[in-house]
């Protein structure tokens, strides 16, 4: 059993408040919670909604219509009746002639409740006593960054929303330990577990939230945040960190990333590892800052002049952007190339319960070179992976570092044996990544006859999708890959055998994950579904755009 809390209003009336107490004690009440934040691009104003999903099991994705819905100002209240279900509650302020309405009137308020946030608070209490949260739970609405009085008043406009509650909803709460983390916390925390030294970045929405992360936490993680002044310097100051022995990273939106293009090839060819997070947002220019949208693939396979190796991961849930950051360091080391982890907007700003992380089953491989080596090639045509020193390990070794073709030692050179070898171990590298793609995660009916195909974010609403429509009897299945390039060409092979109808499923409008898997294995899907209005994709959505193609209107 589910039920789908909407809170609505204007930034800066609240919102963010009233959806942390209420997933925090939720949570620790033995809830599976899965929250998105639907924002404008403005600091105050503006219409704004968080989403959040409270269930018996856990969540993956959330629903376009409420189960009840909490109006902080009078546009949302207006709105109530096109973002609830049919059955849906409404509290708010003011009655509402076509919504069942929990009518909290400033009036009715006891004198020591009434303030700026009392109405907001009141909520909160109502909506705990509704999932059968003990009272006691209610000391919880604190925050230690508020005056005390702040504090009090919130509490007792918490206790007079709690006690005027009388619905209850029938819910059974068996949820093992687990902790409220959003897509970019993950992010950080996957870096910190792999060593994590140095960030550099300039602040772009919707990825700001690992350097404000990372920044919150620097002295007690004995690590260095640079807010650079730009993403070149961004760039530039990860490339010199890493190529210094120190595990270094970066991270952006789309247009930070157009502008880290070159020293992203400078990365390549120095062979300098790197890891690069881009946020996306829906493009081109400016685009919608606060939006989400899967439309930078096609850009970051690409991305720099000449061909080199690279690697591009796209985490599928905010418990998989942890481990899949910490590998991408790995995988850096390993290979000395630029790692892509191509996030979006529904990821980063995604909260989840989600089980504590298992540290202990991961490993640092850096991959460093610290004993002697005699005539040390730094850039070795032969050494396609493997360990690398770096300047000031030891007073013999001297190390070049160039963004020009260079032979084994680092040397500038135009000669065209040295260009071809250079190449040619670039290659090398990208077949040996291949051989270390993950398989993509299945999931669904063994018997299956559709065959959807997601990378990244997608895969959250789609599992949904494919549960529902296992249980009215349909035979599908999903195939969720977050290793997204490159890939290896026998990859399908063992999903191909039934010979199933596929379906192509991506949040942008030309099917690019699509198009790098028919260019890498030779796999052709038959039918779409895309979204590219900004907004994620609903388990209803992909349901009802599937009808649209068994129904033989194919897209």
């Amino acid at each position: 059993m589910k039920k789908t809390i909407i809170v609505a209003g204007a930034a800066g009336e609240g919102i963010n408040t009233v959806e942390m107490f209420i997933e925090k004690i939720l949570k620790h009440s033995g809830y599976s919670i899965y929250s998105y934040k639907n924002y404008m691009s403005r600091v105050r104003g503006g219409y704004n909604y968080s989403t959040i999903v409270v269930s018996s099991d856990p969540v993956y994705a959330i629903e376009e219509q409420g189960d009840i819905f909490i109006a902080l100002n009078k546009e949302a209240h207006e709105l109530a009746s096109v973002q609830l279900k049919e059955d849906g509650l409404l509290i708010s302020e003011m009655n509402h002639d076509n919504v069942k309405t929990i009518l909290f009137s400033k009036e009715e308020m006891p004198h020591e409740v009434k303030g700026k946030n009392a109405f907001a608070m009141a909520s909160v209490g109502w909506v705990l006593k509704y999932f059968g949260v003990t009272e006691s739970n209610l000391e919880r609405i604190t925050n230690k960054k508020w005056r005390p009085e702040v504090n009090a008043s919130n509490l007792a406009a918490a206790t007079w929303g709690y006690e005027k509650a009388t619905l209850t909803a029938d819910f059974s709460k068996e949820q093992p330990e687990r902790i409220l983390v959003n897509g970019n916390q993950a992010v950080a925390l996957g870096a910190l577990s792999a060593g994590l030294s140095f960030y550099s970045a300039y602040p772009m929405a919707p990825s700001t939230g690992i350097m404000t992360y990372l920044s919150a936490n620097e002295k007690e993680m004995n690590i260095i945040v640079e807010q650079t002044e730009d993403e070149i310097a961004g760039i530039m100051a990860a490339v010199g960190a890493s190529s210094n022995g120190v595990r270094a990273m970066t991270g952006t939106s789309g247009g930070g990333f157009a502008l880290m293009v070159e020293t992203l090839g400078f990365a390549a060819v120095s062979e300098t590892p790197l890891v690069v997070c881009n946020v996306q947002r829906p493009g081109p220019a400016t685009g919608l800052p606060t939006r989400t949208e899967q439309a930078d693939l096609a850009f970051v396979v690409t991305a720099s002049q000449g061909e080199f190796a690279r690697i591009v991961l796209a985490p599928l849930t905010v418990e998989d952007a942890f481990y899949t950051t910490h590998r991408a360091f790995n995988l850096a080391d390993k290979y000395q190339v630029p790692v892509v982890i191509l996030t979006d907007q529904l990821l980063a700003d995604s909260t989840q319960s989600i089980p504590i992380f298992d540290t202990k089953s991961l490993s640092n491989e850096r991959y460093l070179t610290v004993e002697p080596v005699e005539d040390y090639k730094r850039y070795d045509y032969d050494a396609i992976s493997g360990g690398r020193k770096y300047p000031g390990i030891d007073k013999e070794t001297i190390i070049m570092t160039d963004s020009h073709v260079h032979d084994p030692y680092g040397h500038v050179t135009e000669d065209e044996q040295a260009t071809v070898l250079l190449k040619n171990k670039f290659m090398k590298r990208m077949d040996a990544i291949r051989t270390e793609a993950k398989a993509p995660l299945f999931h669904g009916s063994e018997d299956y006859e559709t065959l959807f195909i997601s990378w990244g974010s997608t895969y959250g609403a789609l599992k949904e999708a494919v549960d529902s429509l296992i249980e009215n009897g349909e035979k599908v299945a999903l195939l969720a890959f977050s290793d997204v390039f490159p890939l290896s060409e026998s990859i399908m092979d063992p999903y191909l055998s039934k010979k199933p109808f596929i379906i192509n499923v991506e949040g942008n409008a030309m099917n690019q994950f699509g198009q790098i898997l028919r260019m890498e294995t030779g796999v052709r899907w038959q039918a779409s579904i895309n979204k590219y209005d900004g907004r994620p994709f609903t388990a209803n959505y992909i349901m009802n755009e599937f009808e649209v193609i068994r129904n033989g209107q194919s897209k």
